[in-house]
C-alpha cells in the first residue's frame, strides 16, 4: 500500500520584510518568481539514515526527514506535515511518518505576485520507523483501520450513552442502540452502516455516515494523561486522550448541552479490537460520579 502524505511547505518570495524569521545566512537569494525547476534545484527532501533495530548493522531510511531550501527564498514560512507542523527555515530533524513505505512529499510555492505553483512532489521512502508510539498500530493497523459501533460491548445492544464519570467504564444509565443513533439530531446517519476510517497517513479520520455522505479531519492522542478511578485510586479509569479536529467520532456531541460537537474524549478502552471513549458533560472538572458519555466502537 502507497501512504501518499501531503507535507505542505510554503515558501513566500520577493521583496517584502520578514521581521519574524530567522536570517538567511550567506544565501543567494533568488529574484522574482520561480518556476517547478528552481523549487527541484534549490529544495532538498530526504529521510534520514538511522541503523535498523530489525537487522543490526543495517543502516535503512528512518521515519525522519529533513528538508532544505538553500537560497530558493529568504524565509520559508511553514512546514505542515501530517502530524503537525514546523515553523522555521531549514529542518535537520522531523517525525514526518509513522508507518513505513513510500511517500510524496508536497511543495507549494506562492509567490510575491500572488502567483503559485501547482503543488511538486518529492518522493521520500521509509524502510522502518523509529520512537513511534505504539497505539499508532493500535488505531491504525498497518496504515489505517475501520471503527464502527460495537454493540456486543453492552448487554442491552447499546453503543452510545451515559454513566457515572469516574466510575463507570462504559454506559451504565441510559443509551441508544447504533440503529436508533441514526435518527439523532446532529448526528444523523451517523449510526448502524457508519463508520470511521483512522489513518497513520496524515494522522486522518474520516466519518462516512450511513447515507454515504463522508466529513475528514485530522486526530492525535496522548496516553499520558490518564486518570484514576474514584471507586479505586490505584486503578486506572482512563489510559489516555483522544482529540480530533474539524471532525467528531460517531455521534460526537454532547447531549445535554446543546448537542454541539466533542473534540475531546478519554480513553477508557483500547486493544486492536475494541475502542471505548468517554466525555465528561462540564469537563474534567467534573466529579466523580457525574454525567459521563460513552462510545462503544470495534474494528473491522
Amino acid at each position: 500500500m502507497k501512504n501518499i502524505l501531503g507535507i505542505f511547505v510554503t515558501i513566500v518570495i520577493g521583496a517584502m520584510t520578514f521581521t519574524s524569521c530567522d536570517p538567511v545566512n550567506n544565501r543567494e537569494v533568488m529574484k522574482g518568481a520561480v518556476t517547478e525547476a528552481d523549487v527541484r534545484a534549490k529544495v532538498k527532501i530526504e529521510s534520514i539514515p538511522f541503523e535498523s533495530e530489525i537487522t543490526p548493522g543495517k543502516m535503512v531510511n528512518s521515519n525522519y526527514i529533513r528538508i532544505t531550501s538553500d537560497g530558493l527564498a529568504p524565509c520559508v514560512t511553514s512546514f505542515t506535515h501530517g502530524l503537525g507542523t514546523f515553523y522555521g527555515t531549514d529542518i535537520d530533524s522531523l517525525q514526518a511518518f509513522v508507518v513505513p513505505g513510500t511517500f510524496d512529499v508536497y511543495v507549494n510555492v506562492i509567490n510575491a505576485d500572488g502567483t503559485s505553483l501547482p503543488p511538486i512532489a518529492f518522493p521520500v521512502t521509509v524502510d522502518e520507523c523509529f520512537n513511534v508510539a505504539p497505539e499508532w498500530a493500535t488505531f491504525c493497523g498497518e496504515g489505517e483501520k475501520v471503527w464502527t459501533w460495537d454493540p456486543n460491548a453492552d448487554s442491552q445492544s447499546r453503543v452510545w450513552g451515559n454513566g457515572g464519570y469516574l466510575s463507570d467504564t462504559q454506559l451504565a444509565w441510559w443509551g441508544q442502540t447504533a440503529e436508533d443513533v441514526n435518527g439523532q439530531s446532529n448526528a444523523l446517519n451517523e449510526g448502524a452502516g457508519a463508520f470511521m476510517t483512522l489513518s497513520a497517513d496524515g494522522a486522518t479520520l474520516t466519518k462516512t455516515k450511513s447515507d454515504g455522505s463522508v466529513v475528514a479531519g485530522t486526530f492525535r492522542f496522548d496516553m499520558s494523561k490518564t486518570k484514576n478511578s474514584a471507586n479505586d485510586p490505584s486503578v486506572l479509569w482512563s489510559i489516555g486522550k483522544f482529540y480530533t479536529t474539524g471532525v467528531t467520532v460517531l455521534c460526537g456531541k454532547a447531549q445535554n448541552q446543546g448537542e454541539g460537537p466533542v473534540y475531546e474524549y478519554d480513553i477508557l478502552k483500547l486493544d486492536d479490537n475494541h475502542l471505548v471513549l468517554g466525555w465528561p458533560e462540564t469537563g474534567d472538572s467534573e466529579g466523580a460520579w457525574g454525567g459521563c458519555w460513552y462510545w462503544l466502537f470495534k474494528s473491522e
